[in-house]
């Protein structure tokens, strides 16, 4: 995957109360959603189709940690070596989930997961699913960069 990433470009959510940077070289489309369960998300890749993600915002009052947890659970695909951790940056924290996956006939897939708690009845939901083989250690500095972005628009 190419590493040559030196802009963003910034993409409000709910209801345009928060904001996420995203690689300006990335396609992102928006999906503007009035759902009882998903009110909002974005789906993200990269243009040589290595990383592909989404960020969904889930109306739902449960606790960070067993929604993470749950979540995870209703995988439809096979998953293993899965890791919840709890992360904090300095704008948010919340929760990380790392597991991996294998496609039939297809690609393993590191997938890492994070959950951030909005208030308000709503938590946000940041996939990135990464091709095993593409996966390279700087990717970690630019999910890193992109989870720190996430911030209030009021601030």
């Amino acid at each position: 995957m190419d590493q040559g990433i030196n802009r963003f470009k910034e993409y409000s959510f709910d209801e345009n109360k928060y904001i996420i940077s995203l690689p300006s070289e990335w396609n992102v489309e928006e999906k503007e959603s009035k759902g009882q369960y998903v009110s909002y998300e974005l789906d993200f890749k990269d243009k040589n189709n290595k990383l592909t993600g989404l960020l969904q915002v889930v109306n739902t009052k449960e606790d960070i940690n067993a929604f993470a947890e749950k979540d995870l659970n209703s995988q439809c695909l096979e998953y293993y070596n899965s890791e919840l951790t709890p992360f904090k940056n300095s704008y948010n924290s919340g929760v990380l989930v790392k597991y991996e996956t294998k496609v039939k006939n297809g690609y393993d897939f590191n997938n890492e997961c994070y959950y951030l708690n909005l208030g308000e009845g709503k938590t946000a939901k940041i996939l990135f699913n990464l091709k095993s083989k593409d996966y390279k250690d700087n990717m970690k500095t630019i999910l890193n960069t992109i989870i720190s972005s996430i911030k209030s628009s009021q601030s």
